[in-house]
Parts: structure tokens; C-alpha cells; sequence
């Protein structure tokens, strides 16, 4: 438990750092969105690729994976269910609604949580890659039909597959599945730069929090509270079902299927709910809301799974 409390800690006042930063106006919130962009295109895809390089191949493949797959599945058809019964949106909207109770922030959150708090990105990264190259994707394909709004379809898409994330875990994955040896004088700068990938993404991610506004009034609230419990309480549990009584797996898997699963949602579905001008305001208060308990509920889970 430890080794947890120090990983909360780090994680804590690197966010608690980013957010003084932007209240004593150290930085703006508009300078955020500019180190968000420096990690997520240099530092992050630097770290993937250094460390899945690095990685055998059989370490990749995990139930985890599954577990929180299969976690994300039922609580989307729990979404679902609910919002036929009670809120009957269009397909747009239930998209949307689907979307952000169960698409995980593996970037700004996800990164580092998998590197202090699970100690191993190797859980992390497939879940990346299956979010952002077959889930994504069929997300953007639903929204361009159902408002035929917003840019391009398949300039969306061609962006979404060079998304720099996803070619640097491609060509991580293919030295490892290759046995391939990469050369010092390509791997260490690589790690250099990968080592500030998760400083800037938690210092930028407090700069994002410092005067955010909730609940709006066009927003949804109904649909709101109902993917922010979902994403928050009940997916993490059924993970935890899943690993512990279904699968049995270890207590580290079970650990680490639980953590992930906590993840709050992506912040780009935001964007997305703005383009095709959907529940904007409604999936807003669902990325800060499961953003703002994330980090408590994980530590609560931490400290219960590792007494």
C-alpha cells in the first residue's frame, strides 16, 4: 500500500502543481491545450514506443484487457437500456451518451496512471491502440451518419489512424513481436523523451481544471448523473466481478483491471459532442465530474484491493 499512496502522491501534486500554476497565473488555461498537444505528439509516443520495444511479446496479451473490454461492453448496454426507457434520444445523442460513460481517457490520465499506480504500461497500451483504431473509429462512423455534420469522415478517420499514439504502439508492438534488437542511439533518446511525457500530461491536466463550470442550463442533467455514475461506480464493479469471481485472475491483474476501468472519460469526446453539436453541455459535466472523483475512487479501490 506504500508503494500506492506514494504513486497517488506524485500524481496529486503534479495535477495540484498544473492548477496553482494557471490560479496564481503562472500559466493560462489557454496554455494548457499547448502542453497537451507537446506530450501527446513527442513525449508520449517516445514512451510507448520505448517501452513496448522493450517488452515481449506475451506480455501484451492479458485478460485484463478482456476484463475491462468486456466492462466497458455491458455498461454501454446499460446505458443504452436506460436511455431507451427513460430519456429516448436520437442515435446521436445515445452515441454520445454510450460514449461517455465508457470511452477511457488512456492519455492525459491513463498514462500515468499505468506508470505509477499499476507499474506496468504493457496492460495499458492494447487498450490504447483497440480504443483508438476499431472503437473510435466506428463512434466517428455513427455520428457522420446520424447528423451528417462536422468535417470530413474520412479526414477524420485518416487522422484518427496516424494518430501519433497509435503509430508509435504499431511499431512498438512489431519490434516486439519481431524479436527485433533497436539500436542505442535510437532507444535511449526515445526514453529521454518519454520520461517527460507523464509530468507535462499531469502538470497540463490541473491547468485544464482551474475555472471549469458545471451544469450547464441547456445541459442534460438526468443523462449527465447517469453516465457519471456508470463510468465512476459501476463499471469499475463490474470489472472487479469479472476479474476477481469470473476470470480469478491474479491479484495484480484484478488490481489492474479494476484501476483501469476507473478511468474517467476522454476528454476528446467533448470535442466530438461539439462538432456534431450533440449533448454538448451533458458529456462536458460527464469528462469533469468522472475526471474530478477518478483519482479518490482509485485510491479508495487501491487501498481496499491491497489490504
Amino acid at each position: 500500500m506504500g508503494g500506492v499512496l506514494v504513486a497517488f502522491a506524485i500524481i496529486g501534486v503534479a495535477i495540484g502543481v498544473g492548477y496553482l500554476s494557471a490560479r496564481f497565473r503562472l500559466v493560462t488555461v489557454e496554455q494548457g491545450p499547448v502542453l497537451n498537444r507537446v506530450a501527446f505528439y513527442i513525449f508520449s509516443p517516445a514512451l510507448l514506443f520505448s517501452v513496448l520495444a522493450r517488452t515481449s511479446a506475451e506480455k501484451l496479451i492479458s485478460p485484463v484487457l478482456f476484463v475491462v473490454i468486456a466492462s466497458s461492453l455491458a455498461t454501454a448496454v446499460l446505458f443504452f437500456v436506460v436511455s431507451r426507457l427513460f430519456f429516448r434520444r436520437g442515435v446521436a445523442a445515445t452515441t454520445l451518451g454510450v460514449t461517455s460513460s465508457t470511452y477511457l481517457n488512456s492519455n492525459n490520465i491513463g498514462l500515468p496512471v499505468s506508470v505509477f499506480v499499476i507499474g506496468d504500461i504493457n496492460y495499458f497500451a492494447p487498450l490504447l491502440m483497440l480504443q483508438l483504431v476499431v472503437f473510435l473509429p466506428i463512434i466517428l462512423v455513427v455520428l457522420q451518419m446520424s447528423t451528417h455534420k462536422g468535417s470530413s469522415l474520412i479526414k477524420t478517420l485518416r487522422s484518427t489512424i496516424l494518430n501519433p499514439l497509435i503509430v508509435a504502439t504499431v511499431l512498438g508492438l512489431v519490434v516486439s513481436l519481431l524479436g527485433l534488437t533497436v539500436p542505442d542511439f535510437i532507444l535511449q533518446p526515445m526514453e529521454t523523451l518519454g520520461a517527460a511525457a507523464v509530468p507535462v500530461l499531469l502538470f497540463s491536466y490541473g491547468v485544464s481544471l482551474f475555472g471549469q463550470r458545471v451544469f450547464h442550463r441547456h445541459g442534460d442533467r438526468p443523462v449527465s448523473i447517469t453516465a457519471i455514475v456508470l463510468k465512476s461506480v459501476v463499471m469499475p464493479a463490474i470489472a472487479y466481478v469479472l476479474a476477481e469471481f469470473v476470470l480469478r485472475l491474479s491479484p495484480h491483474q484484478v488490481f489492474a483491471a479494476v484501476i483501469l476501468a476507473c478511468l474517467p472519460t476522454a476528454q476528446n469526446i467533448f470535442t466530438y459532442a461539439s462538432v456534431y453539436k450533440t449533448e454538448v453541455y451533458a458529456v462536458r459535466d460527464v469528462v469533469f465530474f468522472t475526471t474530478l472523483f477518478s483519482l479518490p475512487i482509485m485510491f479508495i479501490l487501491a487501498a481496499l484491493l491491497s489490504a
